[in-house]
């Protein structure tokens, strides 16, 4: 989904992402066995209307379908817009040789953004697939549609227990659309590139809770940053992906899992669903120990994944682990893995941020780290080694 808003065109955003897609749609990523990818791709450009692209291999020329009602958004054709990139390769090159000089002329600044994601995830409910989208976006969507945002970047409210509302949605219209996504299998990355202020908060609650990614680069000039965002597209677009994946914790008795983190949603307190999830995502998971744990039996933890591969085949991957208990604090802290904690520490207060202040959350975090090191000082260091709980710090 590119944006051919006015400045896109004029700073030469839309000519270099069509010039890198031929490139990169080379690099699809395929199951080892395969010598093509299964995957198809499709087109849709966008203002403050949509523009749907048939790509079909016996076209001569690609052909435009123009969806004005971007209040009930609706996919104009089916055969022919999810395709195969090498049987429709040339009509593809032609479309993206083409789109730049097709909007060359247009003045049009206003953009929309919900009913682009909408569109993205009717036509993947159509096909009866899973699927990503990639949303190339540049403004504030202010045009008339649903999830059309305003500007509301206060700077008197930094600093104040209301400062949480920034990183609060506007509307209510992107957590449903989230939700509607992850149903069916549509996960969303977004490469954001704003000159002015954008509200990431309401347009990056989509990508997150549908395990895709966010990028932003603020003021893009082409000279300095189009490789970096080139090297983003490229890694997103190879790299291993798992499409509609629903995950489940299982413990032995004495602890369970509590509470979950990550590109998820849940909508009961067990299954952990998950639009999308590829080798740079994790699923943090807070276990709470409230019964009886056996030094001789240990704990025992089995994740499983039920998922769909880049090939269409549902696969389930288990991991089973087996963890030592000991009532020695000293082995615990041996054993503590700090970046598992840094993740679990950042990922709670990032959550934490949408409904308390700051300054809150930083006496949280000080106050946790605090206390992990004054048990260690008390129950682990010998009183005489003063030294030893600096090193240890």
């Amino acid at each position: 989904m590119i944006d051919v808003s006015y400045s896109n065109i004029k700073n030469g955003l839309v000519k270099l992402i069509c010039e890198e897609l031929k490139t990169v749609l080379e690099k699809l990523p395929k199951e080892e066995q395969e010598e093509m990818s299964a995957i198809r791709v499709g087109f849709i450009t966008y203002n403050k209307v949509l523009h749907f692209f048939n790509v079909k291999s016996n076209l001569a020329q690609p052909q435009m379908m123009v969806v004005t009602d971007v209040g009930e958004v609706f996919v104009p054709l089916l055969d022919g817009f999810l395709v195969n990139y090498q049987e429709s390769q040339s009509v593809i090159h032609n479309l993206l040789d083409q789109i730049p000089d097709m909007f060359a002329d247009s003045n049009e600044n206003e953009t929309v953004f919900a009913p682009v994601i909408q569109a993205g995830m009717e036509a993947l409910k159509a096909a009866d697939c899973p699927g990503k989208l990639f949303i190339f976006h540049s403004s504030l969507p202010t045009a008339e549609a649903p999830g059309k945002l305003k500007n509301r970047d206060d700077k008197k409210l930094v600093n104040t227990d209301k400062e949480k509302i920034l990183f609060q949605p506007q509307t209510n219209v992107y957590d449903s659309l989230a939700k509607d996504c992850v149903a069916h299998g549509c996960s969303v990355t977004l490469f954001l590139f704003p000159s002015q202020y954008v509200d990431v908060a309401s347009l990056g609650l989509v990508p997150q809770l549908t395990g895709g990614t966010l990028y932003k680069y603020s003021n893009f000039q082409m000279h300095l940053d189009s490789q970096q965002f080139l090297n983003d597209l490229r890694n997103d677009i190879e790299k291993k992906i798992g499409f509609d994946a629903i995950m489940r914790v299982r413990t032995s008795t004495g602890f369970r899992a509590t509470d979950f983190f990550g590109g998820i949603l849940m909508n009961n307190t067990t299954d952990v669903e998950m639009a999308a999830i590829d080798c740079d995502k994790a699923v943090t998971v807070e276990f709470k120990h409230d019964d009886k744990l056996s030094e001789d039996s240990g704990a025992l933890i089995q994740c499983a994944v039920l998922y769909t591969t880049i090939s269409g085949q549902r696969r389930l991957r288990i991991h089973n682990l087996g963890l030592n208990c000991s009532s020695q604090l000293a082995d615990l802290y041996k054993s503590c893995e700090t970046d598992a904690l840094i993740n679990f520490f950042a990922k709670s207060a990032f959550k934490a941020v949408l409904h308390q202040p700051l300054k809150v959350i930083r006496e949280i975090l000080v106050n946790q780290t605090a206390h992990m090191l004054a048990c260690y000082r008390k129950n682990c260091a010998s009183p005489s080694a003063a030294s030893q709980f600096t090193c240890e710090k």
